[in-house]
């Protein structure tokens, strides 16, 4: 199989940053400057494109219940430049107070009784990658 049709193959399944993707080839013993050429190709032609894996992934893992902080890092460990992951994130900033109460609601549906209460939940919903202010915000409402 060529490199441009088992690159094909993987963006079939789901979008994948470019980083991602010269992995995954890598992997498969294809030569790395091949690699390079069929990337390029496959970006000029709007079949790769990081922004849109960028903004596919903060909303699946917005979804999923994450927050905007543990998402960047996750997007960074993808190899998506910091252009793009703050578009993607900003993309989606008007919902992250809802996204978080929704979390909350679905882990521990009371507010916290005591201090240690206080702290596993903001220890969890920090974990999940919400800001200090949003989760102090939560508490403090």
């Amino acid at each position: 199989m060529s490199v441009r049709k088992k690159a094909i193959d993987y963006l079939s399944r789901r979008e994948h940053s470019r980083f991602e993707l010269k992995q995954k080839l890598l992997v498969k013993n294809f030569p790395e400057k091949e690699i390079e050429t069929e990337l390029n190709f496959l970006s000029e032609k709007d079949l790769q494109s990081d922004s849109r894996f960028a903004h596919a992934y903060v909303r699946s893992r917005k979804q999923a219940g994450f927050g905007p902080i543990r998402i960047a890092a996750e997007l960074r460990e993808r190899g998506v430049n910091e252009k793009l992951i703050a578009e993607a994130v900003d993309a989606h900033s008007a919902d992250w107070q809802t996204q978080l109460l929704t979390v909350w609601k679905h882990k521990f549906a009371n507010p916290p009784k005591n201090q240690t209460e206080k702290a596993e939940q903001f220890r969890f919903l920090s974990y999940r990658g919400y800001s200090f202010e949003i989760i102090n915000m939560l508490f403090h409402a």
